[in-house]
């Protein structure tokens, strides 16, 4: 799979948005409260910047996991788990290394969830692309 081809792209960003926005929602009363507790304020967020997030993330999944996997749904999963525990890590772990108020508990879930994302969205997209023969 060394072409870029729409469909793989599309059910990337997809599946990406698609199960982050049911995770986000599920746990948004959470959320709202750590942010509020961290920042003094109620969450705002800042749509360009979250599309730019986004975009990052499809990126980094789709050069990282599902082009290299060579057509197999388990090694995109495996890549996938990979760059998303790395991505989530890095971003969990410098809130709470330098935010005195950003708890441990709500930094670990989110590597758990970004690493599960990331391994679904890979080895989804990947085995979309062998269905539509790309």
């Amino acid at each position: 799979m060394n072409t870029l081809a729409v469909a793989p792209v599309a059910a990337l960003i997809t599946t990406l948005l698609v199960l982050d926005g049911i995770y986000l929602t599920a746990t948004a009363p959470t959320s709202r409260a750590v942010i509020a507790a961290v920042q003094g304020s109620p969450l705002q967020i800042r749509w360009p910047a979250a599309a730019a997030v986004y975009a990052l993330i499809a990126a980094a999944v789709w050069f990282f996991a599902v082009a290299p996997a060579a057509g197999s749904p388990a090694v995109a999963a495996g890549r996938g788990a990979a760059i998303g525990a790395a991505m989530y890590g890095l971003y969990d772990l410098t809130n709470y290394a330098t935010l005195s108020r950003y708890p441990l508990a709500f930094a670990l879930q989110d590597i758990v969830w970004g690493t599960v994302l990331c391994a679904t969205v890979a080895a989804a997209t990947v085995a979309i692309a062998k269905v539509t023969a790309i």
